[in-house]
């Protein structure tokens, strides 16, 4: 289980954003992370399931 967390740099690459953008979405609390010590670490799964259900939330539906 902890080969697949991810450091803040990892995520910004397996994102395709910038670390700043990954920082500033944990520091609000808006994406999934756990901080040990003093870094912050992704599990890959949560991260996946967190992209899945906002692409769903901002779906335009049709009534």
């Amino acid at each position: 289980m902890i080969e697949q967390l991810m450091t803040i740099d990892e995520l910004a690459h397996y994102m395709r954003v910038s670390r700043f953008t990954v920082y500033r979405l944990v520091k609000s609390q808006f994406i999934p992370g756990t901080k040990i010590g003093r870094q912050w670490r992704f599990q890959k799964e949560e991260i996946d399931r967190w992209v899945k259900d906002q692409s769903r939330r901002d779906r335009p539906r049709l009534l």
